[in-house]
């Protein structure tokens, strides 16, 4: 397992040991970030049209968002680090932080099967389609090991139907139907793993009919937003978009320009939400510094590592990560860290060791060098703190 992750991780983030320095000099944080932007650029041989950092340390007194070069491909409109974007699956992060703030809360029992939690249609759908709901959890789903097959990315079939009608509303109860059209169970329920959004889409159900919400509105009042300074961040379509906000930062998909395609192809708890990258670094701060959940032990268990059948070697699985609930575990120069990614060029860590969030996005594309080297500007900051 330690070599599968380690790989992994070294085929992540390349070596950082050229090019903008990591060390700072007299406290000048700002200029060491900053310098990280135009080098990542560089590094994209043109690919990266724009990129936006945010990173937030308080123990350091690190609060820092920059951002360098232009919000789409055509080089229109220079980007700005306050400029919001679609986040996709990192949406799956905030929806698994409300399932457990809802069981912390004595509301739900994530041991318990999703057929008793979703609609009566839903749970007919699933059953035609050869899944036992009665067996399915709601953590099998939090940790992608229910057996659904994804609609979304597990073939071509969504993609090319998104692209031929772009501004097609779609409902939660067609992306099901479509996962069951479209492939089969991919495992017996907490057999293996298997990334996907059709077990998210339900969780955000279930997390509408618990709080009688929608779910932009669970999302905001489970996980604080506004005690955490979340003022650009919210549910695209389901909630009203914050007034003098930004033109969006474009997105691309396989050379594809998506930023017109109807919220509604991920919205429903696999994606949906759009923020910037400085209120990213606070909520994934927040989520580990014990300002949404009111018990540490509910983070130990939504981090806690995911157990599977002893038929299943995740050594002898490519697609394999270190998935926990809704986030997966990485290690970062010897520390344990927690990430998570968006399809539209979109990341997020947070090293607990150094109480430390960094989020990135980019115009187009991904890239995660720069985070390992804005990581190891504070891991050198923290070093020298401690030794002083």
């Amino acid at each position: 397992m330690k070599n599968i992750l380690y790989l992994c991780f070294l085929s992540i983030f390349l070596s950082c040991s050229s090019g903008a320095s990591t060390e700072v000099d007299n406290g000048d944080f700002a200029s060491a970030f900053q310098a990280l932007l135009p080098e990542s650029l560089d590094g994209g041989y043109g690919q990266f049209k724009g990129v936006s950092m945010s990173v937030y340390t308080p123990e350091l007194d690190i609060d820092w968002s920059g951002a360098e070069g232009f919000s789409d491909t055509e080089e229109e409109m220079k980007l700005s680090s306050d400029q919001p974007f679609r986040i996709a699956s990192m949406t799956k992060t905030f929806v698994a932080a409300a399932i457990w703030r809802l069981h912390e809360m004595d509301s739900l029992d994530v041991t318990s099967n999703i057929s008793s939690h979703i609609s009566t249609a839903h749970d007919s759908i699933l059953k035609n389609g050869g899944y036992p709901t009665d067996e399915i959890t709601i953590q099998q789903c939090l940790t992608h090991t229910s057996g659904l097959y994804d609609y979304a990315m597990a073939g071509n079939t969504y993609v090319e139907l998104c692209r031929n009608n772009p501004q097609k509303v779609w409902t939660r109860t067609e992306q099901l139907q479509l996962a069951m059209d479209t492939g089969k169970p991919v495992g017996k329920p907490g057999e293996r793993y298997r990334y996907g959004d059709t077990g998210y889409i339900l969780l955000g159900e279930i997390i509408e009919r618990k709080t009688g919400m929608n779910l932009g509105q669970a999302l905001r009042s489970l996980l604080n937003y506004d005690e955490l300074g979340m003022s650009l961040t919210w549910l695209e379509e389901i909630e009203d978009a914050p007034k003098d906000r930004l033109p969006y930062v474009s997105r691309y998909f396989r050379g594809l320009d998506a930023t017109e395609w109807h919220p509604s192809m991920d919205l429903y708890g696999g994606g949906g939400i759009v923020s910037t990258t400085g209120d990213l670094s606070k909520f994934l701060h927040g989520l580990f510094s014990g300002n949404i959940f009111d018990k540490k032990e509910t983070l130990a268990q939504m981090i806690a590592p995911t157990s599977y059948a002893s038929s299943y070697n995740p050594l002898d699985d490519p697609r394999y990560k270190d998935y926990r609930s809704g986030i997966w575990k990485v290690t970062l120069y010897g520390m344990e860290a927690y990430m998570h990614k968006g399809l539209w060029g979109s990341s997020f860590i947070v090293i607990p060791n150094l109480n430390a969030s960094i989020a990135t996005n980019y115009t187009r594309g991904n890239a995660e060098r720069m985070i390992k080297k804005a990581a190891l500007i504070i891991k050198n900051a923290h070093d020298k703190k401690m030794k002083s």
